[in-house]
């Protein structure tokens, strides 16, 4: 899959440089497994990941989203369009 939109500046910048500023440092490897596995994968289908990740879809408002967790209450967000990721987030969402 392919990220066409990022919302986090943050994680923009560490999607795009490496730079980790702006995320907190115990989320970083983490969220470099999870970025990974989304973009080795064809489709959501394929993505896999320890039972810790809670991979699902949101209900409600925000139906047809998905949600990965890092940890705690903060997760990384996004939408699907096709194989492509779009509006990628992380964000505290409880």
């Amino acid at each position: 899959m392919n990220i066409r939109s990022v919302r986090h500046k943050a994680l923009l910048r560490f999607l795009e440089t490496d730079d980790a500023r702006g995320l907190p440092s115990d989320h970083v490897p983490r969220l470099r497994n999870i970025i990974s596995v989304l973009l080795s994968a064809p489709d959501m289908g394929a993505v896999a990941g320890p039972p810790g990740w809670r991979i699902h879809q949101l209900k409600g408002v925000r139906a047809g989203a998905w949600s990965i967790s890092v940890s705690g209450n903060w997760r990384l967000t996004f939408r699907l369009n096709e194989q492509d990721i779009h509006d990628l987030d992380y964000e505290d969402y409880h």
